[in-house]
C-alpha cells in the first residue's frame, strides 16, 4: 500500500513538472526561431530594400522588399516556423522573378533581426505594419497575402481586417490548439496554451479570393486542415489545390502540381 502511494505521488509530481515545463517553455516549442546579427547583410541578386518597421510597443520588425520594374502587385509572404529572412528570402526572390510581383518577406519577433516581446496580439498585429507599408505603393486589391504553415495564422489575421486582394495559404493549420492536441493528446492543451492562433475562425470572415495548397501526406499539418479551411471559407472565389503524396516540406518537389497551382494563382 505504501509503495502504491509512493508511486502515485511520484507520478503526480512528474505530471506537474511536465505540465509546468510545457506551460512556461511553450514558446520554445511553438517558435523554432534563431536570431541574426543586426549588421548581417543579406545576399540576394534581385533588387531589394531592407525594411525595419516599428511597432507601437517599440518592437522592430525586419524584412526585405524585392522589387520589379513594373510589378503586377505585391505579395506579403508570411513564412513558416523554421528559418529566417536570409533563407525564406530566396523563395521570395524566386516568386518575385517568376511572376513579376514585388515580394515582401518578413520575420516575426525573435526571428532573424526582428525584436520585441512575444505576445499573441502584438505578434499578429505586426503583419499590419507590412500591409500598411504596401499601401504606400499599391492599391489594396493589388496586395496578395501568402501564409505558409505557421505563417497562415498571420496571413489570415491580416486579411480578415484589411482590404487585401487575395489570400494564399500553404500547408496551414486550422488552429494551434488542434496541433497541440494532436501532438500532446495526454495534456489539457486547452488550458495550457497561451497562443490561440486560429485560422479556422479568421477564414470565416474573409471574402476575398482564397487559394489553399496542401499535401495529402503532410505529417505535421494533416491534409484535413487544408480541407477544413476550404470548407469554412466564405469566399465566393476559392480553390483547394491538392498535392497528392505531398508532405509538409517537399511540395516544391512536385514541380508540375505545385507550379500549376502557383501559375493559376499568380499568372
Amino acid at each position: 500500500m505504501k509503495l502504491l502511494k509512493r508511486l502515485f505521488k511520484t507520478f503526480l509530481i512528474l505530471i506537474i513538472l511536465i505540465v509546468g515545463i510545457l506551460y512556461f517553455f511553450q514558446e520554445k516549442l511553438i517558435f523554432n526561431s534563431s536570431t541574426l546579427p543586426q549588421n548581417y547583410e543579406y545576399q540576394f541578386t534581385t533588387n531589394f530594400e531592407e525594411l525595419f518597421l516599428k511597432a507601437k510597443d517599440g518592437a522592430i520588425l525586419n524584412g526585405v522588399h524585392f522589387k520589379q520594374e513594373n510589378p503586377k502587385g505585391v505579395i506579403i509572404y508570411c513564412h513558416g516556423n523554421t528559418g529566417e529572412v536570409d533563407e525564406w528570402g530566396k523563395w521570395g526572390e524566386e516568386l518575385s522573378n517568376r511572376y513579376g510581383y514585388d515580394v515582401i518577406v518578413w520575420d516575426y519577433r525573435g526571428f532573424g533581426k526582428s525584436t520585441g516581446k512575444r505576445r499573441q496580439k502584438r505578434m499578429l498585429d505586426d503583419g499590419y505594419l507590412f500591409y500598411e507599408y504596401c499601401k504606400q505603393f499599391f492599391n489594396s486589391d493589388e496586395i496578395v497575402v501568402y501564409g505558409r504553415s505557421l505563417g497562415g495564422f498571420f496571413a489570415t489575421h491580416i486579411v480578415k481586417n484589411s482590404n487585401a486582394g487575395r489570400l494564399v495559404l500553404e500547408s496551414t493549420p486550422m488552429s494551434l490548439l488542434k496541433i497541440a492536441q494532436q501532438e500532446y493528446p495526454f495534456l489539457p492543451s486547452k488550458y495550457l496554451l497561451k497562443y490561440r492562433f486560429q485560422s479556422n475562425q479568421n477564414i470565416k470572415r474573409i471574402t476575398v479570393p482564397t487559394y489553399i495548397i496542401h499535401g495529402t501526406t503532410d505529417e505535421l499539418i494533416p491534409y484535413e486542415n487544408g480541407v477544413g479551411l476550404f470548407e469554412l471559407s466564405t469566399a465566393k472565389i476559392k480553390q483547394l489545390f491538392t498535392i497528392e503524396n505531398g508532405k509538409h516540406n517537399d511540395l516544391g518537389d512536385f514541380e508540375k502540381e505545385y507550379s500549376t497551382a502557383l501559375d493559376e494563382i499568380f499568372k
